[in-house]
């Protein structure tokens, strides 16, 4: 994320903030400028109040913003803390897929969402399906979430990280699928997606992490299968993606790479920088990843097929 500041005061706020700390100004973002205007200076989205977003309703998309709109019940989950979350998760998505040169309202086929919570005997099932995306709420509550983290095993489970990994599931629909020469190119690094999903799956989480997985992936999960691998592929560019870019903007990180291998370079070198820094304050790292280099191909095929 760049540095952002009030239109009135030129104060830093960050992303999601709807007011200026220091002056009181209304504040709204416009994804279009990438920048922070008042809240005056256009409409705001619908979902302003119920679910604090900060975005401006886009001339083409009505009263939601271009986030809000691709929920499939804009709105849903008024006054919750845990759709709040989500959404600013979901928010952070959309405008890196923006910075990208993606509109994921008109892929094939678009990204939509279904913000759910797990509540009593509703279970909800996060997946992905023809470009719908359901994600858990509940887990934006850490406890639920630590919970979760530790019953699977996993280094790192966030909402911004389900929204980007399920966000990969999909681009594989939307970019790779439907091309046969990046397809073939696909089953190469990461095998068939042919196998049988739910099989995998199963099998998966009845086996022992014993660590043989970081030979050539990016993380336990990747291994389940090649949809999963290249999730969580796609995932990591997001994460390395959006990381550089807030260190570059506040001095910690030098002008972009012009390839893949440069801009990994650079990732890996603020990674340890990160998790050095959290380490200082006793906390756990924010970056606990260390591709070898088949994953880091994996990772640069994702890249590409976001970028190219």
């Amino acid at each position: 994320m760049r540095r952002l500041t009030c239109p009135t005061c030129a104060a830093a706020v960050f992303f999601d903030d709807l007011t200026c700390v220091a002056c009181g100004t209304a504040l709204a973002f416009d994804v279009e400028d990438d920048a922070t205007v008042t809240a005056a200076e256009g409409t705001v989205c619908a979902s302003r109040e119920a679910l604090a977003c900060n975005w401006v309703a886009g001339a083409d998309s009505g009263t939601w913003c271009r986030s809000c709109r691709l929920d499939t019940s804009p709105g849903r989950g008024q006054g919750s803390l845990e759709h709040r979350s989500f959404q600013q998760a979901k928010r952070r998505v959309v405008r890196q897929l923006h910075r990208f040169g993606v509109d994921p309202s008109t892929a094939d086929p678009p990204l939509r969402f279904e913000l759910d919570r797990s509540e009593g005997e509703h279970r909800v099932t996060i997946g992905h399906a023809d470009g719908l995306v359901t994600l858990d709420v509940a887990e934006a509550d850490a406890v639920v979430r630590e919970e979760a983290r530790a019953s699977l095993g996993e280094p790192y489970r966030t909402p911004l990280g389900h929204v980007r990994h399920e966000t990969g599931h999909w681009h594989w629909a939307a970019v790779v699928t439907g091309d046969d020469e990046r397809l073939a190119r696909f089953r190469e690094r990461f095998g068939d997606e042919r196998l049988d999903y739910a099989e995998a799956l199963e099998a998966h989480y009845e086996k022992v992490d014993d660590g043989t997985w970081m030979a050539e992936h990016i993380s336990h999960y990747a291994s389940a299968h090649p949809w999963e691998d290249y999730a969580e592929s796609f995932a990591q560019v997001l994460h390395l993606s959006d990381t550089l870019e807030t260190a570059r903007a506040f001095g910690l990180s030098g002008e972009p790479a012009q390839d893949f291998e440069g801009i990994h370079a650079q990732w890996a070198m603020l990674a340890v920088a990160l998790n050095e820094l959290s380490r200082s304050m006793g906390a756990a790292d924010p970056a606990p990843f260390a591709p070898r280099r088949p994953a880091i191909e994996k990772i640069a095929f994702a890249y590409e097929c976001l970028t190219g």
